[in-house]
This record gives C-alpha cells, sequence and structure tokens, in this order.
C-alpha cells in the first residue's frame, strides 16, 4: 500500500460553504500542515508492516528504538526526525505525522541517513562491481581511503523448537583508489595496505589493536593509519 500527502487537497477542494462538520475537518487539516512543515516530502511511499513480535530480537539497527535522526531524501535533507532503520529488508522507517503508520522510505530515493551517530550511505556500483550490491552502508571511516560495513539480520528457525529469531552479520568492505575491496580478518586487511604492511604491523602491536576483539575499530585505525602513510 502507498501514501502520498493528497487527502487533505481532496478534502479542502469540495465545493460549498462549510458545514458544522466542515469546520473541525478544516481545522484539522490546517494543523496538519502547520505541523508537517517543511517534511511533508517525507510522508509518502509504502506503509511498514511490522514483524511478528513473537520472533525473538529485533529486526532493526542496535536496539530498534526510534531516534532522531537527518535523512536526505529525494534531493533535499530533512533534518531531526525520527527514525528507525531495519537491516532485514534495508527499510529507512518513519511514522506518518498525527497517525499510528509507519511509512518505508523509497530507497532509491534516500541518499544517506544519520541515526545514533552512524552514517549510512547509500551506494549504488555499477555492473562492473562484483564486490558490493546497491543498498545502504556504514560509513566507519571516510579518508582516501573509506571504511563500510554492511548490517544485516535474517530471520532464524530452529529446526526442532521452531522458534524464530533474528541473527545479525556484520560485513566490511574497504574502498582504496576507487575500488572495494571485502576484508574478513587482519590479514585481508593487510594485503590491500600490502605496501605498507610492515609499517601497519608494527602500528598495531605498539597500540594493542586486536581485530579478533573489535575488527571495526581495528581496520578504522588501520585504513587511518595507512592514510597518514600515504597522504
Amino acid at each position: 500500500m502507498s501514501f502520498a500527502l493528497l487527502w487533505p487537497v481532496a478534502l479542502l477542494a469540495q465545493p460549498g460553504a462549510a458545514s458544522n462538520e466542515e469546520v473541525p475537518k478544516q481545522k484539522a487539516i490546517a494543523l496538519f500542515y502547520n505541523n508537517i512543515n517543511d517534511n511533508a516530502g517525507l510522508y509518502n511511499g509504502s506503509e511498514y508492516i511490522m514483524y511478528d513480535q513473537r520472533i525473538k530480537g529485533t529486526p532493526y539497527f542496535l536496539d530498534g528504538s526510534q531516534q532522531p535522526g537527518d535523512v536526505y531524501y529525494n534531493g533535499t535533507l530533512y533534518p531531526n526526525v525520527t527514525l528507525i532503520y531495519e537491516t532485514t529488508t534495508e527499510s529507512v522507517v518513519v511514522r506518518e505525522f498525527g497517525q499510528g503508520i509507519f511509512i518505508s522510505l523509497v530507497n532509491e530515493k534516500v541518499n544517506y541517513f544519520n541515526l545514533l551517530g552512524h552514517t549510512f550511505v547509500h551506494l549504488r556500483p555499477d555492473s562492473s562491481n562484483k564486490i558490493i550490491t546497491n543498498g545502504f552502508y556504514d560509513r566507519l571511516y571516510n579518508g582516501p581511503t573509506a571504511v563500510y560495513a554492511k548490517r544485516q539480520k535474517t530471520v532464524y528457525e530452529d529446526p526442532r523448537t521452531f522458534e524464530k529469531s533474528f541473527v545479525e552479520s556484520n560485513h566490511y568492505y574497504l574502498n582504496k583508489d576507487k575500488v572495494f575491496y571485502e576484508v574478513d580478518g587482519k590479514n585481508s586487511v593487510l594485503s590491500v595496505f600490502k605496501s605498507k604492511k610492515k609499517d601497519i604491523l608494527k602500528y598495531i602491536r605498539q597500540n594493542d589493536i586486536s581485530y579478533k576483539k573489535d575488527p571495526e575499530t581495528a581496520i578504522v585505525k588501520m585504513a587511518e593509519y595507512y592514510d597518514k602513510l600515504t597522504h
């Protein structure tokens, strides 16, 4: 089901003098427009249906609570908008003003959004890129070399109990010299930075940086140091 801001226009266009019933209706419409202000362009898209609450866990980024964020949508930046991000289907979700309806924004119109201190960017690789797919990536570092994480959750059903739960996975990518690389360990990161491998190994040892303990921090620190050495 799709939604757009069409119903107030239709109501206001009804001919004839306002009846006693029309007056409060028109006041409600005026209140609607006064409150949505410049966010009107957000309130369109498909209705978002929540998952069955019997599934354990959450399909959303972090704890799934609605939080203020910024979204660049259809060529316009909308600051301080209440958002949730559902990582199972990559849905950026807003709540329609004054309604109990959640709306999933059109992904192709979302360039990026900021939520809970993270910036998710919409990467659109060309057909020659076999490493990443079209979608949203959490940008962890944005230097000459960039680091991205793909946040994904899937529904797992226990074959014995038939209980369902959300299972999280994260995949990490480097963008170096406009080429993407997927990395899944310290050695794969070092292979991308092979020209400075010895320097980076020395750096992570001296600073007690462990990929196993904290892969995201390790990848970012290694990329930052590589950029420091080469730029």
